[in-house]
């Protein structure tokens, strides 16, 4: 994920067409595929993927959430990443998250519940955190944390950047075509843009590294 590391950053599919898209329009930023997938890069290098999967069963929505990165030269790695979570969503309303982090060696876990109150927050290093009823942690793939408190869900801690809407914009997807696009930024130590297509499904994403360096999302 691009929220510790900037370094390196930050499925069930329906039996017709007709329950795809009804599927999709009930729940908005769910692709009708059930599944996102994006290539990462690093100054224009391929370092790894990020993958999404969209499973329904009743009023559940599960996404299965999974990104590896590795940077190298040659034989020699200099960074590996991998992160894992399953983020729950019910009648609509976020519900749970349950995540694990290896980064570079470094190991870290995060389950968070909502309640009727508030997100109850527990995470590997971290005293229990009680964030706001309305919280959400900051997965990219819905356009809801725009307009609610976010949290990383690879360590737990609240964010207290904002992300907004910056309105109209073109993106290119991994196969290099150009798509109309929302574009949404996120302000803070290092910026992260997310874009969103016509469908609201997440399409992009490119942020500035603390070295300086960019790092990109294209769906493929």
């Amino acid at each position: 994920m691009l929220q510790r590391r900037h370094f390196v950053m930050a499925s069930a599919a329906l039996a017709c067409v007709c329950g795809r898209r009804a599927w999709a329009a009930e729940r908005p930023g769910v692709p009708a595929s059930g599944k996102l997938a994006f290539q990462v890069s690093r100054n224009g290098s391929e370092i790894g993927t990020h993958t999404l999967a969209f499973v329904r069963n009743g009023d559940t929505l599960s996404v299965h959430i999974d990104a590896k990165f590795r940077v190298h030269f040659g034989p020699i790695t200099f960074y590996r990443y991998h992160h894992q979570g399953v983020e729950q969503w019910r009648d609509g309303a976020f519900a749970s998250l349950e995540t694990s982090t290896d980064d570079n060696g470094s190991r870290f876990a995060v389950h968070a519940a909502r309640t009727a109150n508030h997100v109850l927050i527990r995470a590997t290093g971290m005293a229990d955190q009680m964030a706001p009823a309305d919280a959400l942690p900051l997965t990219h793939w819905a356009l809801e944390t725009t307009q609610a408190a976010l949290f990383n869900p690879e360590t737990g801690k609240l964010l207290q950047e904002t992300l907004q809407t910056r309105g109209p914009s073109t993106v290119a997807l991994a196969n290099g075509t150009r798509i109309a696009a929302t574009r949404v930024a996120l302000g803070g130590i290092a910026p992260i843009e997310d874009f969103y297509d016509s469908d609201r499904v997440w399409a992009a994403l490119d942020a500035i590294g603390k070295d300086g360096s960019h790092i990109s999302y294209r769906r493929v």
